[in-house]
């Protein structure tokens, strides 16, 4: 089985966004020595909007200049030792501004689908642009900022103008919706792998673009109480390393603690001890385990466990990176 480990690059969107050094560069540091050490290459998402705005600002405010210059640098350094750098939009960022002290962040449009048709084109182009000219690597790879790419048809005509041939947004099962997130994908087709024309979870078998989902789990409220448990009892091992915290989700804890729930197969803190059952559970499936991540969500004990599964998976499985689904 290909197994593919895949992390979002980005900062926190809520009040406390956190800084460029916790969230980003310090954990991916982390990330790259497990690499090395392990030979498991990863895919990142970068989400470009953050550096179009870092570039914007960063001749007004100094910090800005320095967390441009660490960001395109370690993008730079990630790409050279062999991982795949790809796109990924939160379009918030066309809606938000830094104040001289913090970013000032609306949400009020969080999807591509809340913009008009040309505003779409215009942000998928110049996103794509900006990274293809950070990386020097072509940009064909795709997924959406908070699981958000729905409507398709009303992006499909900017992915085709834009050479973008893979997504690997959705994940099975899953479905939110509040006044700015919607995702559903509850009715996807089966297996690890499909191709689609105008509807993300629907199968084409002529369509333009390959869809990868994103592995999904079944997990009690055991394990959530586990992992609440965990964070208040050894903070310094499962306190996220980022130093921000997301928008809030009124009434999820509840859930989490209260009944099963299907997540996506994640790397993220004390997900990461779920990875090994993972891959034993999508081995009937199909060939495909995509596995998602945040360097600002990872913790040190999730990091460790992180080596450990590849050390203990990579002589069965293959690691490699998104773009390879292309190359195939």
């Amino acid at each position: 089985m290909d197994i593919f480990l895949t992390l979002d690059y980005e900062i926190y969107f809520g009040e406390q966004h956190g800084s460029v050094e916790k969230c980003i560069i310090t954990p991916t540091n982390e990330l790259m020595k497990i690499s090395e050490a392990t030979g498991a290459k990863m895919t990142f998402f970068v989400d470009v909007g953050f550096i179009i705005k870092l570039e914007e600002f960063k001749s007004e405010y100094p910090v800005l200049e320095q967390d441009y210059q660490a960001i395109v640098g370690q993008i730079k350094q990630l790409v050279a030792t062999g991982h795949d750098c790809q796109l990924h939009i939160h379009p918030h960022w066309e809606d938000s501004h830094y104040n001289g002290h913090r970013w000032v962040i609306n949400v009020d449009r969080y999807k591509l689908a809340d913009f008009e048709a040309q505003d779409i084109h215009r942000i998928v182009s110049t996103y794509k642009e900006k990274l293809g000219a950070i990386t020097q690597q072509p940009v064909t790879v795709y997924r959406a900022g908070g699981w958000c790419l729905q409507p398709f048809e009303k992006v499909r005509k900017a992915f085709l103008d834009n050479g973008l041939k893979l997504d690997s947004t959705v994940f099975k099962g899953g479905h939110y919706e509040t006044k700015h997130y919607y995702y559903d994908f509850r009715n996807c087709p089966e297996g690890t792998q499909w191709r689609f024309s105008t509807h993300l979870c629907e199968s084409d078998p002529e369509g333009e673009f390959l869809e990868v989902p994103i592995a999904n789990m079944k997990v009690g409220p055991l394990f959530f109480w586990q992992l609440f448990g965990w964070g208040r009892l050894n903070p310094s091992q499962h306190k996220p390393i980022g130093d921000g915290y997301p928008i809030p989700s009124p009434g999820t804890r509840k859930k989490f603690l209260t009944q099963y729930t299907n997540n996506a197969v994640s790397l993220d803190g004390y997900f990461a001890t779920l990875l090994n059952r993972a891959v034993k559970q999508q081995q009937h499936k199909g060939n495909e385990l995509v596995v998602i991540g945040h360097p600002k969500a990872c913790t040190w004990y999730s990091l460790k466990q992180l080596q450990k599964f590849i050390m203990r998976q990579r002589h069965q499985h293959s690691f490699k990176v998104l773009s390879d689904m292309l190359e195939a």
